[in-house]
């Protein structure tokens, strides 16, 4: 069996992804309290940076890039679906720090980002 670098590292960010995602946590405190909401995604972000590692697309998507704080429709960001030069885009504005993040939309064109691709898998680690 493989020892995949970094392990002990990918389980920390999965954690602190579960707590900042799954368990509800940051999406509740990211309405009452956008300060604790963008502690735990500066924790994921800083784990990723001091081990050289590369956060999932899926979570980098949920993280304002300024304020580090949890994109939750309604509550800490503005979703807005925009008609671009013929094509759609979903646009997030943080309501915290008012940066905005775009991403492609359209139907017909495979917007996916690399890994999320199944060329790019060659091997599967367990």
């Amino acid at each position: 069996m493989k020892k995949l670098q970094g392990n002990d590292s990918f389980q920390r960010i999965n954690y602190l992804y579960q707590i900042f995602l799954s368990l509800q946590i940051s999406k509740h405190m990211a309405g009452i309290n956008p300060v604790l909401s963008a502690y735990y995604g500066n924790l994921i972000v800083n784990v990723a940076k001091k081990n050289v590692l590369k956060i999932h697309p899926d979570i980098k998507r949920q993280i304002c890039k300024k304020c580090r704080s949890t994109l939750v429709d309604g509550t800490s960001a503005k979703m807005k679906i925009k008609n671009k030069d013929k094509s759609k885009c979903i646009e997030w504005i943080c309501n915290t720090c008012g940066t905005k993040k775009v991403f492609p939309a359209d139907k017909d064109k495979d917007h996916r980002v690399w890994l999320e691709r199944p060329e790019a898998v060659e091997e599967v680690i367990n």
